[in-house]
């Protein structure tokens, strides 16, 4: 009875999650946008759905072993995402190596900056 009220919305939530993950494969950021917002509004309308049926507990363990897949799912995307990130900002740095953050301040000039007056 429950997992047929839910049965739509989980679908969902587990089509919008292969969604990012191909959006991620691809590497188009606005198709990872789109995807990202996607998931994000079916995972908020799902959360409402189980506050107002009780939560996950009132599920049976079917319910349970799907939202722990989903959640082993959306850490993978999140590993993926922090990967892809990685690889965006080093081919930015070969591209532009004005980009990098310096580890040590900008020289000073000569003897700390001090200038000698000339008479």
């Amino acid at each position: 009875m429950l997992l047929a009220e839910i049965e739509k919305p989980l679908s969902l939530i587990e089509f919008q999650c292969e969604s990012v993950a191909a959006a991620v494969a691809s590497g188009e950021p606005q198709a990872l946008e789109s995807a990202s917002n996607a998931l994000r509004e079916a995972a908020v309308d799902f959360a409402g759905l189980m506050d107002r049926l009780g939560g996950p507990q009132q599920a049976g363990p079917e319910l349970r072993a799907r939202l722990k897949k989903l959640a082993e799912q959306l850490t993978i995307q999140r590993e993926n995402l922090i990967r892809r990130s990685v690889v965006v900002e080093r081919a930015l740095h070969a591209l532009v190596p004005a980009t990098r953050k310096s580890t040590y301040a900008a020289p000073a000039g000569r003897a700390g900056g001090y200038k000698a007056f000339s008479a």
